[in-house]
């Protein structure tokens, strides 16, 4: 009689195959058969060093356990606290590289937080169309690059940079 970590192998090495083959036919490239074998190449490795045993036995103990566990508060808690806890980690590690930075040219200080709220230091002084913004010099410098099409008001220097270049190539 076959065990059954032998019929999960066998069953994965063959299905990886075949897609592999599927993808190698359609895509006419090696790459996909080349894939294909090194991950049939695992699973059968898998299975020669024992670790498909391991993990059957590793996935019936986790089965076992929960028959054998009560549902209790704190064991919700728990499950709750772990999947949320995979879950935030998961999300942050797909959330894109650098994003609390502050953008190119911006202030850290200029009108925003408490302090320009309150009054404070770094609050604006003077009233006007213009009162709540500071100068900022790296603005500046591209403002007269911006200023050769029409800029819309209310937009900032590099939207209406963008806008500019969309115009020029006849997308917008």
């Amino acid at each position: 009689m076959m065990s059954l970590a032998f019929l999960i192998t066998l069953g994965l090495a063959v299905v990886i195959l075949a897609v592999a083959a599927g993808m190698t036919a359609r895509t006419r490239a090696a790459r996909p058969a080349v894939i294909g074998a090194g991950l049939a190449a695992l699973v059968v490795g898998y299975w020669l060093t024992g670790w498909t045993q391991l993990t059957i036995n590793g996935i019936a103990s986790l089965v076992d356990w929960f028959h054998r566990t009560a549902l209790t508060t704190p064991v919700a808690w728990g499950t709750g606290l772990l999947v949320g806890g995979l879950i935030v980690t998961v999300v942050g590690a797909l959330l894109p590289k650098g994003s609390a930075q502050p953008s190119k040219g911006a202030s850290p200080t200029a009108g925003s937080g408490p302090r320009a709220a309150a009054g404070g230091p770094g609050a604006a002084t003077k009233a006007g169309p213009g009162a709540g913004a500071g100068p900022v010099p790296t603005r500046q410098k591209s403002t007269p690059q911006v200023q050769k099409g029409a800029q819309p008001t209310g937009l900032d220097p590099e939207d209406a940079e963008i806008e500019e270049l969309l115009r020029k190539r006849g997308i917008m």
